[in-house]
């Protein structure tokens, strides 16, 4: 049955408030164990039962449909986590890129004239996209 746990820790990890989720998972796992052994005292082998519970439980809207009341203030509190993300990934970004730049032009002569601090910020550049992305797709 830890499988049954693990499946519902993961579809709950971004929402709720770690009591609530607690006390969700605790109630989802109950009741997907008991699907389970209802399907087993049928005469299913206890993986596969575990398999289709899981199959027939759905995915973490369906989760929040059923939760409606609080599903509204789970995506706004999403947004303004995914929006503090963002922005902390843009502010260390230019942090980090404008120390590199720094170390770079006042090394110039010791790194032969290579700008390398180029090829730094477009590496760093993936992190505040990536933030982006998810900041915009919680706001949809």
């Amino acid at each position: 049955m830890n499988k049954i746990k693990k499946f519902v820790s993961k579809i709950l990890k971004d929402y709720f408030n770690e009591s609530d989720k607690k006390e969700l998972i605790d109630i989802l796992t109950t009741s997907l164990e008991e699907k389970v052994e209802d399907l087993v005292e049928q005469g299913t082998p206890v993986e596969e039962a575990i398999d289709q519970s899981i199959k027939e439980f759905g995915s973490t809207e369906d989760v929040l449909d059923a939760f409606s009341d609080q599903s509204s203030q789970l995506k706004a509190n999403m947004i303004i986590k995914r929006k503090s993300q963002f922005s902390f990934s843009i502010f260390a970004y230019l942090i980090i890129v404008g120390l590199v730049v720094f170390i770079n032009l006042t090394f110039l002569s010791f790194f032969r004239n290579f700008l390398w601090f180029v090829i730094v910020a477009i590496g760093l550049l993936f992190w505040p996209t990536i933030m982006a992305y998810r900041y915009y797709i919680i706001k949809k």
